[in-house]
């Protein structure tokens, strides 16, 4: 048995794939098992998995139909048999140092996740750029305290800069049928996570593209990210994490929310979406309750009756909102 499970979705990236295979198969540390999850490419993705399955024992590739990346993530941890889980996108690359750092990071001293620094690559190289990180250790709490304020301590929702205890993972998958899935997972995560490293080094290298998922999202789909962040305010609320992060989460909510009540969205996303007009009206009630400053209750009144002119002043006045709340 592998000590590490590397778990690797791919659909459609063969122009990128053998590169990310490669960065893989390069690494120093070499008590891993690499498996590939074809999810349904109709390009030569899956020919290159097979291809370089019959060069390395190492390889597992598993072929399935278009399901997502989050279906073909949880495929790969049923297959997985190590006491250690990494994702990686099937169009990013690794540092040849990385599953040999991440890996003594997480044992020493014992720890449930370990996070490292990574290199946003452009098309253009003068584009790319890494966000700035500290090696510290903290608790999956203290994350989910400070989640969307500049003190996160660089742990973002993405899953593929981390090395995860398989035990952690046991009762944890991916929501499929979702986009966005990293939002709705990561929560769970620091839930479960009593311990975490955080390495400054740049580890993983994470290529934009204009084609990728996040960037050709479609108005319906921030349904999706609306239902996460929905999720997130009423685990923070049950958890009584600080309210002032559950504001901020709120806030953070009226983007989707806004970009999808000027689509003239119908049907069953017509009723998801006034549904979500509920919740940020109920929500902003129960925080007028709470202990949040002044200037934050006389704006959640109007946040709660007029959510999309909210975004649209918040958009506008951001820097002295910032400031303010």
């Amino acid at each position: 048995m592998a000590q590490i499970s590397v778990i690797v979705p791919v659909y459609q990236v063969e122009a990128y794939l053998p590169q990310c295979i490669d960065s893989i198969l390069a690494q120093t540390f070499t008590d891993f098992e690499l498996i590939l999850v074809d999810d349904g490419s109709q390009d030569r993705s899956g020919a290159i998995c097979d291809e370089y399955a019959g060069k390395d024992n190492r390889i597992c590739v598993v072929h399935t139909q278009n399901r997502g990346a989050a279906a073909a993530r949880n495929t790969g941890l049923q297959r997985a048999s190590g006491n250690y889980i990494a994702f990686v996108d099937g169009d990013d690359r690794l540092a040849e140092n990385m599953l040999g750092r991440m890996y003594a990071a997480i044992l020493d001293p014992p720890c449930d996740l370990v996070v490292c620094n990574f290199l946003h690559v452009f098309s253009e190289e003068k584009n790319n750029f890494s966000p700035p990180l500290q090696n510290i250790a903290i608790s999956g709490r203290e994350v989910l305290a400070h989640q969307k304020n500049q003190k996160n301590y660089g742990l973002w929702t993405v899953v593929w800069n981390k090395l995860y205890k398989r035990t952690v993972l046991e009762t944890l998958r991916f929501p499929e049928g979702k986009y966005f899935e990293d939002e709705f997972f990561s929560d769970q995560l620091y839930l479960r996570c009593a311990s975490i490293r955080v390495i400054p080094d740049v580890l993983y290298f994470y290529r934009v593209r204009e084609s990728s998922t996040m960037n050709t999202q479609k108005t319906r789909n921030y349904l999706d990210l609306i239902d996460a962040f929905r999720a997130r305010i009423e685990l923070y609320l049950e958890q009584a994490l600080p309210v002032d992060e559950v504001y901020k989460i709120l806030i953070f909510l009226l983007e989707p929310y806004a970009k999808c009540a000027s689509a003239h969205l119908q049907g069953e996303d017509r009723r998801r979406l006034l549904q979500s007009r509920e919740f940020i009206r109920k929500t902003a009630k129960i925080l007028q309750k709470m202990d949040v400053s002044p200037m934050k209750k006389c704006s959640l009144p109007v946040i709660g009756l007029f959510p999309c002119a909210t975004f649209r002043v918040a958009v506008k006045f951001r820097g002295l909102l910032e400031k303010y709340l």
